[in-house]
């Protein structure tokens, strides 16, 4: 997935280094690194049935990168461990209402 440059907006390919202006990206690769593993584990930990957790790692995610596969997660976990309120909110979001 391309990351745009915040400063000249170009999309950058997996890259540390903005092609067309030169910005440093390597600290934004990171972020979207660590959102997207808290993610992946999130995924594992509801599969387990450790929903309090893996709504943790959703919420973390989401902070990092409003996503809507995380807001899918926290809604998904919320559900779990029966928080209605909270889970419609998450919907919301990931139907991209934040």
């Amino acid at each position: 997935m391309a990351l745009n440059c915040p400063a000249c907006r170009r999309p950058n390919e997996n890259s540390d280094t903005c092609a067309r202006c030169g910005a440093d990206l390597a600290a934004l690769q990171r972020v979207r690194a660590a959102a997207q593993a808290q993610l992946a584990r999130g995924r594992r930990l509801l599969q387990m049935g450790r929903g309090g957790e893996a709504l943790g790692c959703a919420t973390l995610s989401w902070r990092l990168k409003k996503s809507p596969a995380a807001a899918r997660l926290a809604f998904l976990a919320s559900l779990h461990l029966g928080r209605f309120d909270q889970a419609r909110r998450w919907y919301a979001a990931a139907a991209g209402g934040e």
